[in-house]
Protein backbone atom coordinates (compact mmCIF):
# COMPACT_ATOMS: atom_id res chain seq x y z
CA UNK A 1 0.00 0.00 0.00
CA UNK A 2 1.33 3.43 -0.97
CA UNK A 3 2.38 5.60 1.93
CA UNK A 4 0.38 8.78 2.27
CA UNK A 5 0.76 11.89 4.34
CA UNK A 6 -1.36 12.79 7.30
CA UNK A 7 -3.06 15.48 5.25
CA UNK A 8 -3.97 12.98 2.53
CA UNK A 9 -5.37 10.62 5.15
CA UNK A 10 -7.43 13.53 6.50
CA UNK A 11 -8.66 14.43 3.01
CA UNK A 12 -10.01 10.94 2.42
CA UNK A 13 -12.10 11.14 5.56
CA UNK A 14 -13.22 14.71 4.94
CA UNK A 15 -14.22 13.86 1.35
CA UNK A 16 -16.45 11.08 2.66
CA UNK A 17 -18.07 13.43 5.17
CA UNK A 18 -18.66 16.11 2.54
CA UNK A 19 -20.12 13.61 0.09
CA UNK A 20 -22.56 12.45 2.76
CA UNK A 21 -23.61 16.07 3.30
CA UNK A 22 -24.18 16.48 -0.46
CA UNK A 23 -26.19 13.28 -0.65
CA UNK A 24 -28.42 14.56 2.14
CA UNK A 25 -28.87 17.82 0.17
CA UNK A 26 -27.45 19.75 3.14
CA UNK A 27 -24.49 21.30 1.36
CA UNK A 28 -23.79 24.87 2.45
CA UNK A 29 -21.44 27.50 1.13
CA UNK A 30 -20.50 31.10 1.79
CA UNK A 31 -22.05 33.60 -0.61
CA UNK A 32 -20.88 37.25 -0.56
CA UNK A 33 -23.54 39.90 -0.14
CA UNK A 34 -24.73 41.23 -3.48
CA UNK A 35 -27.83 43.15 -2.50
CA UNK A 36 -29.24 45.57 -5.01
CA UNK A 37 -32.26 47.79 -5.30
CA UNK A 38 -33.98 44.87 -7.06
CA UNK A 39 -33.65 42.60 -4.02
CA UNK A 40 -35.72 42.58 -0.85
CA UNK A 41 -33.35 41.05 1.69
CA UNK A 42 -35.14 39.14 4.45
CA UNK A 43 -32.22 36.90 5.42
CA UNK A 44 -30.20 38.97 7.91
CA UNK A 45 -30.64 39.94 11.57
CA UNK A 46 -30.09 43.69 11.24
CA UNK A 47 -33.57 44.22 12.64
CA UNK A 48 -33.29 47.99 13.20
CA UNK A 49 -31.55 48.59 9.85
CA UNK A 50 -28.48 50.14 11.46
CA UNK A 51 -26.14 48.97 8.68
CA UNK A 52 -27.92 51.25 6.22
CA UNK A 53 -28.40 54.09 8.70
CA UNK A 54 -25.86 56.65 7.48
CA UNK A 55 -26.14 58.77 10.63
CA UNK A 56 -25.50 55.84 12.95
CA UNK A 57 -22.62 54.55 10.84
CA UNK A 58 -21.01 57.98 11.01
CA UNK A 59 -21.42 58.09 14.80
CA UNK A 60 -19.88 54.63 15.09
CA UNK A 61 -16.95 55.54 12.84
CA UNK A 62 -16.26 58.77 14.71
CA UNK A 63 -16.29 56.88 18.01
CA UNK A 64 -14.07 54.05 16.76
CA UNK A 65 -11.42 56.20 15.13
CA UNK A 66 -9.96 57.19 18.49
CA UNK A 67 -9.08 53.58 19.34
CA UNK A 68 -6.79 50.93 17.87
CA UNK A 69 -8.32 48.20 15.70
CA UNK A 70 -6.90 45.42 17.87
CA UNK A 71 -6.70 45.13 21.64
CA UNK A 72 -3.17 43.70 21.53
CA UNK A 73 -3.69 40.94 24.08
CA UNK A 74 -6.22 39.25 26.31
CA UNK A 75 -7.90 41.71 28.64
CA UNK A 76 -6.06 40.29 31.67
CA UNK A 77 -2.70 40.36 29.92
CA UNK A 78 -2.11 43.90 28.65
CA UNK A 79 -5.20 44.19 26.45
CA UNK A 80 -7.58 46.06 28.74
CA UNK A 81 -8.74 49.33 27.15
CA UNK A 82 -10.78 52.01 28.87
CA UNK A 83 -13.51 51.74 26.23
CA UNK A 84 -14.47 48.26 27.48
CA UNK A 85 -15.31 49.59 30.91
CA UNK A 86 -17.22 52.54 29.45
CA UNK A 87 -19.28 50.18 27.31
CA UNK A 88 -19.94 47.77 30.18
CA UNK A 89 -21.03 50.56 32.51
CA UNK A 90 -23.35 52.16 29.96
CA UNK A 91 -24.81 48.81 28.93
CA UNK A 92 -25.47 47.63 32.47
CA UNK A 93 -27.20 50.93 33.31
CA UNK A 94 -29.38 50.65 30.20
CA UNK A 95 -30.10 46.99 30.87
CA UNK A 96 -30.87 47.53 34.55
CA UNK A 97 -28.11 45.31 35.93
CA UNK A 98 -25.32 46.02 38.42
CA UNK A 99 -22.61 45.16 35.92
CA UNK A 100 -21.78 43.55 32.58
CA UNK A 101 -18.79 41.84 30.97
CA UNK A 102 -17.99 42.16 27.26
CA UNK A 103 -17.10 39.03 25.26
CA UNK A 104 -15.94 38.76 21.65
CA UNK A 105 -19.09 36.88 20.53
CA UNK A 106 -22.39 35.53 21.76
CA UNK A 107 -21.09 32.02 21.20
CA UNK A 108 -18.07 32.64 23.43
CA UNK A 109 -20.27 34.24 26.10
CA UNK A 110 -22.74 31.35 26.18
CA UNK A 111 -20.03 28.70 26.27
CA UNK A 112 -18.24 30.52 29.08
CA UNK A 113 -21.40 31.04 31.10
CA UNK A 114 -22.61 27.44 30.91
CA UNK A 115 -19.22 26.14 32.00
CA UNK A 116 -18.94 28.73 34.77
CA UNK A 117 -22.31 27.69 36.20
CA UNK A 118 -21.43 23.98 36.29
CA UNK A 119 -20.61 24.14 40.00
CA UNK A 120 -20.95 21.47 42.64
CA UNK A 121 -24.63 20.69 43.20
CA UNK A 122 -25.75 22.39 39.97
CA UNK A 123 -28.06 20.81 37.41
CA UNK A 124 -29.33 22.35 34.19
CA UNK A 125 -32.84 22.46 32.74
CA UNK A 126 -32.61 23.57 29.13
CA UNK A 127 -35.31 24.37 26.55
CA UNK A 128 -35.20 21.88 23.68
CA UNK A 129 -34.84 24.66 21.09
CA UNK A 130 -31.96 26.52 22.75
CA UNK A 131 -29.13 27.76 20.57
CA UNK A 132 -26.13 25.57 19.73
CA UNK A 133 -23.81 27.77 21.80
CA UNK A 134 -25.80 27.01 24.96
CA UNK A 135 -25.85 23.31 24.13
CA UNK A 136 -22.11 23.28 23.40
CA UNK A 137 -21.40 25.18 26.62
CA UNK A 138 -23.16 22.48 28.61
CA UNK A 139 -21.23 19.82 26.69
CA UNK A 140 -17.93 21.54 27.54
CA UNK A 141 -18.98 21.58 31.19
CA UNK A 142 -18.94 17.75 31.04
CA UNK A 143 -22.23 17.45 32.89
CA UNK A 144 -23.31 14.02 34.01
CA UNK A 145 -26.69 12.63 32.86
CA UNK A 146 -28.21 13.56 36.21
CA UNK A 147 -27.07 17.18 35.74
CA UNK A 148 -28.65 18.02 32.36
CA UNK A 149 -32.34 17.79 31.55
CA UNK A 150 -34.12 18.99 28.42
CA UNK A 151 -37.68 20.24 28.67
CA UNK A 152 -40.06 20.45 25.74
CA UNK A 153 -40.07 23.82 24.06
CA UNK A 154 -41.82 26.43 26.25
CA UNK A 155 -43.58 23.60 28.14
CA UNK A 156 -43.75 24.79 31.74
CA UNK A 157 -45.59 21.68 32.94
CA UNK A 158 -42.77 19.49 31.62
CA UNK A 159 -40.16 21.78 33.16
CA UNK A 160 -41.83 21.60 36.56
CA UNK A 161 -42.09 17.83 36.27
CA UNK A 162 -38.33 17.65 35.68
CA UNK A 163 -37.59 20.06 38.55
CA UNK A 164 -39.57 17.80 40.86
CA UNK A 165 -38.03 14.56 39.57
CA UNK A 166 -34.44 15.80 39.70
CA UNK A 167 -33.99 18.02 42.75
CA UNK A 168 -30.59 19.59 43.31
CA UNK A 169 -28.92 22.34 45.29
CA UNK A 170 -28.58 24.74 42.36
CA UNK A 171 -31.15 24.29 39.58
CA UNK A 172 -30.28 26.37 36.50
CA UNK A 173 -33.06 27.03 33.98
CA UNK A 174 -31.71 28.05 30.57
CA UNK A 175 -33.81 29.59 27.81
CA UNK A 176 -33.81 32.10 25.01
CA UNK A 177 -36.12 35.09 25.24
CA UNK A 178 -36.97 34.93 21.52
CA UNK A 179 -36.27 31.72 19.62
CA UNK A 180 -34.46 32.43 16.38
CA UNK A 181 -36.01 29.76 14.15
CA UNK A 182 -39.58 29.65 15.46
CA UNK A 183 -39.99 33.36 16.17
CA UNK A 184 -41.83 32.80 19.45
CA UNK A 185 -41.10 34.27 22.87
CA UNK A 186 -40.55 32.27 26.02
CA UNK A 187 -43.26 32.66 28.72
CA UNK A 188 -40.89 34.74 30.82
CA UNK A 189 -43.13 35.85 33.74
CA UNK A 190 -44.23 32.26 34.29
CA UNK A 191 -40.66 30.97 33.97
CA UNK A 192 -39.46 33.53 36.50
CA UNK A 193 -42.22 32.56 38.93
CA UNK A 194 -41.37 28.87 38.53
CA UNK A 195 -37.69 29.62 39.11
CA UNK A 196 -38.55 31.45 42.34
CA UNK A 197 -40.70 28.53 43.51
CA UNK A 198 -37.84 26.07 43.10
CA UNK A 199 -35.06 28.48 44.16
CA UNK A 200 -33.61 28.12 40.69
CA UNK A 201 -31.38 30.45 38.73
CA UNK A 202 -32.90 31.64 35.45
CA UNK A 203 -30.50 32.31 32.56
CA UNK A 204 -31.93 34.24 29.62
CA UNK A 205 -30.33 34.64 26.18
CA UNK A 206 -31.63 37.94 24.76
CA UNK A 207 -29.95 37.64 21.33
CA UNK A 208 -33.03 38.28 19.18
CA UNK A 209 -35.04 40.49 21.55
CA UNK A 210 -32.31 42.95 22.51
CA UNK A 211 -33.01 46.30 20.87
CA UNK A 212 -36.51 45.18 19.86
CA UNK A 213 -38.71 44.89 22.96
CA UNK A 214 -38.83 46.79 26.22
CA UNK A 215 -39.36 50.52 26.86
CA UNK A 216 -36.02 51.41 25.23
CA UNK A 217 -35.29 48.11 23.54
CA UNK A 218 -33.54 46.64 26.61
CA UNK A 219 -35.01 43.19 25.92
CA UNK A 220 -37.74 40.86 27.12
CA UNK A 221 -36.68 41.09 30.76
CA UNK A 222 -37.41 44.81 30.75
CA UNK A 223 -40.57 44.39 28.67
CA UNK A 224 -42.07 42.33 31.51
CA UNK A 225 -40.83 44.65 34.24
CA UNK A 226 -38.48 42.00 35.66
CA UNK A 227 -35.05 42.68 37.11
CA UNK A 228 -31.63 41.04 37.30
CA UNK A 229 -32.14 40.25 40.99
CA UNK A 230 -32.71 36.56 40.22
CA UNK A 231 -31.82 36.40 36.53
CA UNK A 232 -28.62 36.43 34.45
CA UNK A 233 -28.85 37.61 30.85
CA UNK A 234 -26.64 37.06 27.81
CA UNK A 235 -26.88 39.96 25.38
CA UNK A 236 -25.36 39.32 21.93
CA UNK A 237 -24.92 42.52 19.96
CA UNK A 238 -24.59 41.31 16.36
CA UNK A 239 -28.27 41.62 15.52
CA UNK A 240 -30.47 44.63 16.30
CA UNK A 241 -27.57 46.39 18.03
CA UNK A 242 -25.70 46.56 14.73
CA UNK A 243 -22.30 45.48 16.06
CA UNK A 244 -20.66 42.33 17.38
CA UNK A 245 -19.74 40.69 20.64
CA UNK A 246 -21.94 40.04 23.66
CA UNK A 247 -22.34 41.20 27.25
CA UNK A 248 -23.27 38.99 30.18
CA UNK A 249 -25.24 41.12 32.64
CA UNK A 250 -25.76 40.43 36.33
CA UNK A 251 -24.45 41.34 39.79
CA UNK A 252 -20.94 42.65 40.44
CA UNK A 253 -19.79 39.51 42.21
CA UNK A 254 -20.74 37.37 39.21
CA UNK A 255 -18.74 39.59 36.87
CA UNK A 256 -15.74 39.08 39.15
CA UNK A 257 -16.32 35.33 38.98
CA UNK A 258 -16.37 35.35 35.16
CA UNK A 259 -13.22 37.47 34.92
CA UNK A 260 -11.42 34.90 37.04
CA UNK A 261 -12.85 31.65 35.63
CA UNK A 262 -14.34 32.09 32.11
CA UNK A 263 -11.79 30.46 29.81
CA UNK A 264 -13.05 32.06 26.58
CA UNK A 265 -12.58 35.43 28.29
CA UNK A 266 -9.25 34.73 29.99
CA UNK A 267 -7.52 33.06 27.04
CA UNK A 268 -8.90 35.14 24.14
CA UNK A 269 -7.51 38.36 22.72
CA UNK A 270 -9.84 41.16 23.74
CA UNK A 271 -12.50 42.26 21.25
CA UNK A 272 -11.61 45.04 18.87
CA UNK A 273 -11.79 48.41 20.68
CA UNK A 274 -13.38 49.69 17.46
CA UNK A 275 -16.39 47.42 17.99
CA UNK A 276 -16.62 48.36 21.66
CA UNK A 277 -16.67 52.07 20.80
CA UNK A 278 -19.30 51.51 18.10
CA UNK A 279 -21.44 49.50 20.51
CA UNK A 280 -21.30 52.28 23.07
CA UNK A 281 -22.85 54.55 20.44
CA UNK A 282 -25.37 51.83 19.60
CA UNK A 283 -26.57 51.55 23.21
CA UNK A 284 -27.34 55.29 23.22
CA UNK A 285 -28.81 55.28 19.72
CA UNK A 286 -31.02 52.19 19.93
CA UNK A 287 -32.74 53.49 23.06
CA UNK A 288 -34.33 56.23 20.93
CA UNK A 289 -35.62 54.04 18.07
CA UNK A 290 -39.15 53.37 19.30
CA UNK A 291 -40.65 54.20 15.89
CA UNK A 292 -38.60 51.44 14.30
CA UNK A 293 -39.64 48.97 16.98
CA UNK A 294 -43.27 49.87 16.38
CA UNK A 295 -42.74 49.49 12.63
CA UNK A 296 -41.39 45.97 13.13
CA UNK A 297 -44.43 44.99 15.20
CA UNK A 298 -46.74 46.39 12.50
CA UNK A 299 -44.88 44.56 9.72
CA UNK A 300 -45.02 41.26 11.58
CA UNK A 301 -48.77 41.53 12.11
CA UNK A 302 -49.47 42.41 8.47
CA UNK A 303 -47.23 39.75 6.97
CA UNK A 304 -48.35 36.95 9.26
CA UNK A 305 -51.99 37.76 8.52
CA UNK A 306 -51.50 37.94 4.77
CA UNK A 307 -49.41 34.77 4.46
CA UNK A 308 -51.86 32.94 6.70
CA UNK A 309 -54.70 33.92 4.38
CA UNK A 310 -52.73 32.30 1.53
CA UNK A 311 -52.58 29.03 3.46
CA UNK A 312 -49.01 29.24 4.76
CA UNK A 313 -48.25 28.06 8.29
CA UNK A 314 -46.28 30.79 10.07
CA UNK A 315 -46.18 29.13 13.48
CA UNK A 316 -47.53 30.45 16.75
CA UNK A 317 -45.17 33.39 17.23
CA UNK A 318 -45.84 37.10 16.95
CA UNK A 319 -42.32 38.51 16.52
CA UNK A 320 -40.30 39.96 13.65
CA UNK A 321 -38.96 36.46 12.90
CA UNK A 322 -41.51 34.61 10.78
CA UNK A 323 -41.06 30.91 9.97
CA UNK A 324 -42.94 29.61 6.94
CA UNK A 325 -43.18 25.91 7.76
CA UNK A 326 -42.88 23.69 4.69
CA UNK A 327 -41.83 20.30 6.07
CA UNK A 328 -39.41 18.77 3.63
CA UNK A 329 -35.93 20.02 2.83
CA UNK A 330 -36.59 19.71 -0.89
CA UNK A 331 -39.68 21.89 -0.65
CA UNK A 332 -37.91 24.51 1.47
CA UNK A 333 -34.95 24.75 -0.93
CA UNK A 334 -37.28 24.98 -3.93
CA UNK A 335 -39.21 27.78 -2.20
CA UNK A 336 -36.00 29.67 -1.47
CA UNK A 337 -34.97 29.44 -5.12
CA UNK A 338 -38.39 30.52 -6.39
CA UNK A 339 -38.49 33.56 -4.13
CA UNK A 340 -34.95 34.48 -5.19
CA UNK A 341 -36.13 34.47 -8.81
CA UNK A 342 -38.76 37.01 -7.74
CA UNK A 343 -36.22 39.26 -6.02
CA UNK A 344 -36.98 38.09 -2.48
CA UNK A 345 -33.95 36.91 -0.50
CA UNK A 346 -34.81 34.56 2.33
CA UNK A 347 -33.18 31.37 3.57
CA UNK A 348 -34.32 27.77 3.72
CA UNK A 349 -33.69 26.44 7.22
CA UNK A 350 -33.23 22.69 7.38
CA UNK A 351 -31.65 19.97 9.50
CA UNK A 352 -29.54 19.95 11.55
CA UNK A 353 -30.54 23.54 12.41
CA UNK A 354 -34.15 22.39 12.82
CA UNK A 355 -35.66 18.95 13.34
CA UNK A 356 -36.24 16.60 10.41
CA UNK A 357 -39.65 17.29 8.87
CA UNK A 358 -39.79 20.91 10.04
CA UNK A 359 -37.79 22.62 7.28
CA UNK A 360 -38.93 26.16 6.61
CA UNK A 361 -38.26 29.54 5.16
CA UNK A 362 -37.11 32.06 7.75
CA UNK A 363 -38.38 35.59 7.08
CA UNK A 364 -36.31 38.03 9.09
CA UNK A 365 -37.97 41.44 9.11
CA UNK A 366 -36.17 44.75 9.48
CA UNK A 367 -37.29 48.31 9.98
CA UNK A 368 -35.95 49.40 6.58
CA UNK A 369 -38.72 47.63 4.67
CA UNK A 370 -41.14 49.81 2.69
CA UNK A 371 -44.72 49.16 1.62
CA UNK A 372 -43.49 48.56 -1.93
CA UNK A 373 -41.30 45.75 -0.55
CA UNK A 374 -44.34 44.17 1.07
CA UNK A 375 -46.22 44.31 -2.23
CA UNK A 376 -43.37 42.40 -3.90
CA UNK A 377 -43.23 39.93 -1.03
CA UNK A 378 -46.95 39.19 -1.18
CA UNK A 379 -46.86 38.84 -4.98
CA UNK A 380 -43.98 36.36 -4.72
CA UNK A 381 -45.74 34.27 -2.10
CA UNK A 382 -48.93 34.25 -4.18
CA UNK A 383 -46.85 32.72 -6.96
CA UNK A 384 -45.26 30.27 -4.54
CA UNK A 385 -48.68 29.15 -3.28
CA UNK A 386 -49.56 28.07 -6.84
CA UNK A 387 -46.16 26.68 -7.80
Amino acid sequence: MRDSSGLEQLKQRVDAKLEAIRQQQRWRQLLPLRDSEDTVNLSHNDYLALRSDVHFQDLAWQAARHWPAGSGASRLLGGEHVIYGELEQAFSQWKGAESALYFSSGYAANEALMKALALEGACFFSDSLNHASLIDGMALAKLGPEQKHIFRHNDLAHLEELLQRFPCDLPVIVTESLFSMDGDYCPLPELAALARSYRALLVLDEAHSLGIVGPQGQGLLSAHGLSHDQILTINPCGKAMGGMGALIAGPNWFRDYLVNTARSFIFSTGPSPWTAAALLESVRYVAELQERRSRLAELSLRIRHRLGSMGFDCGAGSSHIIPVLLGSEVRALAAEQYLASQGIKTKAIRPPTVAVGTSRLRISLHAGLHDADLTRLFHAFEGLSHA
